[in-house]
């Protein structure tokens, strides 16, 4: 698999658009294999009629992101996502799964990618966010998501996730892949706004222990 190199150091890869040949299959592949999960949810759908959040998740639960996104809220989701190569087909099968994407992580056009959020969040769009994206340490919350909140006065939405039976790939988050037709639990919680005077570590410390609680 190649991808088109890029103009510079920080210009963000991307799927060349013959690959996408082999994206869309893929996608809808996996779009069958989400249809045989047995979610459960507290809530049939999250009220979002009075403004955006800020979705935060765990690098290895992407891939209930799309199933998420399209089930429980009403308004479109902006993810950011790596601006690697990886992050490029990425970005290929979410735009097949419906989600946006802004480009970027915390060590590569981490501040065009925070300005592009703000940006779709102020529009109206949800910000999907990895706090722990997108090369790791593995749940551990950067800093990055709290600045998001603060620029924008959107509150943050905790998205558990939990797989009852799941494989896991041998990769920096241990990406996990719930078996087909097993049961996956789904947990929203509203975090307090976050003011502009609190610490961010502070808030950073908090948001990924109740990551870890509810993943």
């Amino acid at each position: 698999m190649t991808s088109i190199a890029p103009e510079t150091p920080d210009t963000p890869q991307v799927v060349p658009w013959y690959h996408w040949l082999w994206v869309f299959p893929l996608a809808m592949f996996l779009r069958l294999w989400l249809a045989t999960l047995r979610v459960r949810c507290s809530v049939p759908k999250i009220d979002d009629r009075e403004g955006p959040s800020i979705i935060a998740l765990w690098h290895d639960r992407l891939f209930l992101a799309s199933l998420v996104g399209n089930r429980f809220f009403g308004r479109p989701i902006t993810a950011l996502i790596s601006a690697s190569r990886d992050g490029g087909w990425l970005v290929a099968f979410f735009d097949l799964m419906g989600i946006h994407a802004v480009r970027g992580s915390s060590s590569r056009r981490g501040t065009e990618a925070l300005i592009a959020l703000t940006k779709a969040v102020r529009q109206g769009h949800h910000a999907g966010v990895t706090p722990d994206g997108p090369k790791g340490p593995r749940r551990i919350c950067k800093s990055g998501i709290v600045s998001l909140a603060k620029m924008t006065g959107r509150p943050i939405l905790i998205l558990g996730i939990r797989f009852h039976r799941a494989l896991y790939l041998k990769s920096w988050d241990q990406f996990g892949l719930p078996i087909p037709f097993s049961k996956v639990d789904i947990t929203f919680v509203q975090l307090p706004l976050v003011a502009r005077t609190e610490n961010d570590e502070a808030v950073a410390r908090e948001i990924e222990q109740k990551l870890n609680e509810l993943s």
